[in-house]
């Protein structure tokens, strides 16, 4: 990598709404993020309030989704110097970045995995597949390309090179704003939206629906760019990023964001980090 690696600024939280502290209800979001090399592998699910045990269904899908996806691409990057002393056995790498159906496959499996956990959890507790009912949004990023899948309502937004923002992947309300569609209904394959490009990105963010009103245009799907901008440089702005979780939280946590929605917030903010070793 000639001394230039990426690392990743990544700051993230999933805080209880207001509305359902008042109804004692659980925080029904959850995310799960996890970076493999250079690559971004992130979810974020957000449990149906109408479920019973949605807040279980949402850590089980997004836990589910990334590991699945991860484990693909471990295998998929060689250990490229270990044939090194023996030329003529040197086998040419497989490609870290496939194509375009064979990574649709895996992120279909990677959705079937996880609605597969949600089935398997509500035999072991004896309920209904319905009452771990959830979206899920799964994003990732590579250095020249990013690959998103996405069921319900939540959005992500990509980070270009100027710090301006792109929806990679829009909330699906159906006819309804209140309504959506979850991982967990019976024709849950033909809801699944596939997105890639081509394309290096900066950065994502990736948000559950508590905070589409601040930050997406429920017209246009489009990301409002005076909502992510100053996130932006607030992530830029951390020293330490052993604390930029719970500084998320705190984020989340005041009027500015509370004002505008009384559901569970999830926020997902990755930006990339060039560290440029001296040899």
């Amino acid at each position: 990598m000639n001394g230039h690696t990426m690392s990743w600024r990544i700051a993230k939280a999933s805080i209880i709404g207001t509305g359902h502290i008042g109804a004692k209800m659980p925080c029904q979001d959850s995310h799960y993020v996890m970076q493999i090399g250079d690559m971004l592998v992130a979810a974020v699910s957000d449990g149906l309030g109408s479920a019973a045990h949605s807040e279980v269904g949402s850590k089980i899908a997004s836990y589910q989704a990334v590991t699945h996806i991860a484990d693909y691409f471990d295998k998929r990057i060689p250990p490229t110097t270990r044939f090194q002393w023996w030329p003529w056995q040197v086998k040419p790498a497989p490609k870290t970045q496939p194509e375009s159906e064979t990574l649709e496959t895996v992120f279909r499996a990677a959705f079937t995995t996880a609605r597969e956990a949600l089935i398997a959890q509500a035999n072991a507790d004896s309920k209904e597949l319905r009452d771990y009912a959830c979206t899920l949004l799964v994003a990732v990023v590579m250095p020249e390309e990013w690959v998103v899948m996405h069921i319900g309502d939540g959005a992500v937004v990509g980070i270009l090179p100027d710090s301006s923002t792109r929806t990679l992947s829009s909330p699906d309300n159906g006819e309804f704003v209140n309504v959506t569609m979850p991982l967990t209904s019976d024709d849950f394959l033909t809801h699944l939206r596939f997105t890639r490009n081509s394309e290096s990105l900066q950065g994502v963010a990736m948000i559950s629906d508590g905070m589409q009103i601040m930050s997406i245009n429920y017209k246009t799907g489009e990301a409002y760019d005076g909502f992510f901008r100053p996130l932006i440089q607030w992530i830029r702005s951390i020293n330490d990023m052993a604390t930029a979780d719970n500084l998320t939280a705190q984020l989340l946590d005041t009027p500015r964001f509370r004002q505008k929605s009384d559901d569970d917030m999830t926020l997902v903010l990755a930006l990339r980090d060039p560290i440029t070793k001296s040899h």
